[in-house]
C-alpha cells in the first residue's frame, strides 16, 4: 500500500508531528511505501489562491505536485491540530489547490457529480486542547468538512477519524500516558 501523510503543524516537536512520524514508521515497518508532506516546510510553501476568473487562472506548479501525490497514494492520512474547529489554514489551502474539477471530480451533462478518486481511503488524525467527543457532534464542522464535503464528494472512503483531545487540559504524567495510548491506537491502524 502507498500512503500519503499530509501534516499541518508548524512545530517539529508537537503532537501532530509525533502522530505523523509514528504512523509513517509503523507503515514502513510493515513494508508499505510512505510519503510525508509537511505543509509548513519550504518545499511546499505556496500562496493562497488569487484570481479574477478561475477559468483563466494559471495553476501554481505546486498544484501538479499535490495532484501527483494524491494519484500515487492508495491511502491519504491527514494529521493536524484543530484550530477554531477546523484544520489550520495551510491544510485548507492544500485542499483548495489539490481537489479541483477534472482531477478529483467532474460534472456530467445531466448535472450530476462524478467522483474521480474512487478506490482510495482516507484517515484523519487530529489533536485538540478540549475533549475529543466535542468534535464528533454533528453541529461542528470538522467531520462534515473532511467526510461529507471533501472526501465522500470525490469518492474517497474515510475509514478512520480519531482525535486526541484534552491536550491543553492535562499536564505531566497523565498527559503523557494519554498521548502514548493515542499513539498506540494510531500505530495499530497502520
Amino acid at each position: 500500500m502507498k500512503s500519503l501523510i499530509v501534516l499541518a503543524h508548524p512545530s517539529h516537536n508537537g503532537h501532530a508531528r509525533k502522530i505523523a512520524e509514528a504512523y509513517k514508521n509503523a507503515k514502513q515497518a510493515k513494508g508499505h511505501e510512505v510519503k510525508l508532506v509537511d505543509l509548513y516546510s519550504q518545499e511546499y510553501t505556496c500562496e493562497l489562491l488569487c484570481f479574477e476568473n478561475i477559468r483563466e487562472m494559471t495553476p501554481p506548479a505546486l498544484q501538479k505536485t499535490f495532484e501527483d501525490q494524491v494519484t500515487w497514494a492508495d491511502e491519504i492520512v491527514m494529521v493536524h491540530p484543530i484550530w477554531w474547529g477546523l484544520p489550520p489554514a495551510v491544510m485548507k489551502n492544500w485542499v483548495d489547490l489539490t481537489f479541483w474539477v477534472h482531477f478529483a471530480y467532474k460534472y456530467m451533462p445531466d448535472g450530476k457529480v462524478q467522483p474521480m478518486l474512487e478506490g482510495k481511503i482516507a484517515k484523519i488524525f487530529a489533536t485538540a486542547g478540549g475533549p475529543s467527543w466535542w468534535y464528533h457532534l454533528p453541529i461542528l464542522p470538522l467531520r462534515q468538512f473532511w467526510i461529507t464535503t471533501l472526501f465522500n464528494f470525490v469518492g474517497i472512503d474515510v475509514v478512520d477519524f480519531k482525535i486526541c483531545g484534552n491536550l491543553d487540559k492535562w499536564r505531566g504524567e497523565r498527559a503523557d500516558r494519554h498521548f502514548e495510548r493515542f499513539l498506540s491506537e494510531i500505530k495499530a491502524l497502520a
